[in-house]
Parts: structure tokens; C-alpha cells; sequence
């Protein structure tokens, strides 16, 4: 990279890309998981030759003895679950397989999809799904708020919840209810937490 793109490669926004082909979000995010760990990252590169990147981390606390009486997560830390269908739309597939593992791990049973058209191909063949999470920009001409108009229109009752790197856009205020944006990078118990906002308490075991 040269000198002025080095200096802005953690910018977010900020892409060397032709429009349409990237969103210059991805070192930003990675840049802000390690910032909000604790870490820092450092960058080295050479024109013509290539970049490093190279991502401090703290080290991670040692794990208690199993002697030591176990200490009960406090309230705030506990990660809700449940059992729904959620449909993830990303058409990054780094980041929808970290998503979908997260989800898998809480419980929810996930069907994915990496854009617009895809994901109203998915909703139609499992009636099950009860809410979509979905990236709000994405390739292939269909925008997350575009595929929410259509998912609302095939079946009323769906939840949606929007991410991304981006400022939450007033459309996701003007439709959706309270607790139905999650900015991007996310912690793994916000979530958890914001996925059972908006889907209201788990359904009772039979």
C-alpha cells in the first residue's frame, strides 16, 4: 500500500475498490473487535511487495482450579437462547459462519444465505422461520430494507433484524420495533441479548 492508504486502511468506509465491490468495512471491524478486547493491531506494508497485518491480543485470564467453588455468572452476563428458525442473510462468508455458530450455540436452528434473493427463495421453502437477520448492505441489487418489504409482504408476522457496519438508517426506526438494529462489530452476548428482543420470550417447553 502506499504511504496515504496505509494511513487509512482502518478507516471505516474507506476503500481502494470500484463502487459496488467492497464497503471498506472489513480491516475497520477487525480493528474494532481487537480495540474492544483490549488489543491494538499493527500494520506493515511495502508497495509491490505486500502487508502484514499482525493483531495483539491480552492474555486470557487462567482458568480457576476445579477445587475453587464456581462463581454464577452475574445477570448481565447471562446469554439468552432459544429454539426458533432464524434465517441469516450475509454475503460475507467469514462473518456469516462466525454468526451462525454463535446462533447454532444458543440454541436457534439456522438456514443461511448470502443475499436478498437467496434468503426469499429460503423464506418461501421453510415456513418455520421466524425471524431474519440480515445485513443491511449487500450485493446482487437488494438492500436488507428491500428484503424486509418483501419478506413482509409473504408472511406478516416475520421479525426482522438488521446489521451493519453503517449508521442505523431511519427506515430501521420508521418500521421495525425497538431493539430491531445491531451494530456492527457486536459482541456475542449483545447478540444474544438483541436477537431475543426482538423475538420476544422463548416459547414455553411442552
Amino acid at each position: 500500500m502506499p504511504p496515504e492508504v496505509r494511513e487509512r486502511a482502518v478507516d471505516p468506509f474507506f476503500t481502494t475498490k470500484d463502487v459496488g465491490q467492497g464497503t471498506g468495512l472489513g480491516l475497520s471491524m477487525v480493528y474494532g473487535f481487537v480495540k474492544q478486547s483490549g488489543g491494538n493491531i499493527q500494520l506493515y506494508s511495502e508497495l509491490g511487495r505486500g502487508t502484514t497485518v499482525r493483531l495483539f491480543l491480552p492474555l486470557a485470564e487462567v482458568v480457576h482450579n476445579a477445587a475453587e467453588p464456581t462463581r454464577g455468572k452475574a445477570d448481565g452476563d447471562i446469554m439468552p437462547g432459544g429454539t426458533e428458525t432464524i434465517l441469516l442473510v450475509e454475503d460475507d462468508p467469514r462473518l456469516r459462519r462466525v454468526a451462525s455458530r454463535r446462533l447454532r450455540s444458543l440454541g436457534y436452528q439456522i438456514i443461511e444465505a448470502e443475499n436478498g434473493g437467496n434468503a426469499l427463495t429460503a423464506l418461501a421453502a421453510h415456513p418455520e422461520i421466524a425471524m431474519i437477520f440480515t445485513d443491511f448492505v449487500m450485493p446482487g441489487g437488494m438492500n436488507g430494507n428491500e428484503l424486509a418489504e418483501a419478506a413482509f409482504a409473504a408472511k406478516p408476522a416475520i421479525k426482522i433484524l438488521f446489521t451493519s457496519g453503517y449508521a442505523e438508517p431511519a427506515v430501521a426506526r420508521r418500521k421495525l420495533r425497538a431493539g430491531a438494529w445491531l451494530r456492527k462489530p457486536y459482541t456475542a452476548i449483545e447478540l444474544a441479548k438483541r436477537i431475543r428482543d426482538v423475538l420476544g420470550e422463548p416459547p414455553a417447553p411442552l
